[in-house]
């Protein structure tokens, strides 16, 4: 029997990919990966839904693949001219995140007032009103108090409403102490061009009609956004 090399590299993935989850299996937790439901395979039993990657701020247009109402499957929409209708490995494994069992899916409070190390804060779960009430009524304490510049949000990724909810209400609320999670990330990106181009924002690059690219100290492909089409310019350059 002859067998082409394209289908002896493919037999070749699939058989290390077993091997290396059969080595994960062995003591490892993998609740976080989407159960398997026995006898549906393919697109049999679901469709797929689009939506957008939140791996990065590039917010890669995606499809989710449901059966049965869970999420097992993320591809690349195919007609996105953004992302080439791929994915990188941030948005295939999104779908641990979603089911991830340490996942925090409802506001938690926090209730002993004792800190320090080693301290337990004991948080218990909280409806959303509870929370919202509770954020509402010490925001407005502080403004009584005019002591507005001691209210400080911290957050995670961008979301579609950062600039309404994020940026705005800190400063009209009267504080200047509004962190992101660009802090400790991308944030970074925009003092090397700033401090040697005097550009304070993020970069891309003309790499299709590049003939000649250094790279000092960045992989493209790892640590920059718009990871589907970085990888498929400097494949087609």
């Amino acid at each position: 029997m002859r067998i082409k090399r394209r289908d002896f590299l493919k037999l070749s993935v699939a058989a290390g990919a077993t091997a290396a989850l059969s080595g994960l299996n062995k003591g490892t937790d993998m609740n976080a990966f989407a159960a398997h439901h026995g006898g549906k395979t393919g697109v049999m039993g679901g469709e797929w839904k689009p939506t957008t990657c939140q791996g990065c701020t590039t917010w890669c247009p995606a499809e989710v693949f449901i059966q049965d109402g869970r999420a097992v499957k993320v591809k690349g929409n195919r007609l996105s001219k953004q992302n080439e209708g791929k994915v990188c490995p941030r948005g295939h494994l999104s779908l641990q995140q979603v089911y991830d069992p340490d996942r925090i899916k409802v506001p938690m409070k926090r209730t002993n007032p004792k800190k320090g190390k080693g301290e337990d804060p004991k948080f218990v779960p909280i409806s959303w009103d509870e929370a919202l009430d509770t954020i509402a009524d010490k925001m407005m304490e502080l403004r009584k108090n005019n002591e507005t510049e001691k209210y400080c949000l911290m957050r995670g990724r961008y979301t579609y409403m950062r600039d309404v909810i994020y940026d705005v209400m800190p400063k009209v609320f009267g504080s200047p102490n509004n962190i992101s999670h660009s802090s400790t990330c991308a944030e970074a990106e925009k003092f090397g061009s700033y401090y040697t181009e005097g550009y304070w924002d993020y970069r891309d690059y003309d790499l299709s009609n590049s003939k000649y690219i250094l790279i000092w100290g960045c992989d493209p492909v790892a640590s920059n956004r718009m990871v589907p089409a970085t990888i498929k310019r400097l494949g087609d350059a």
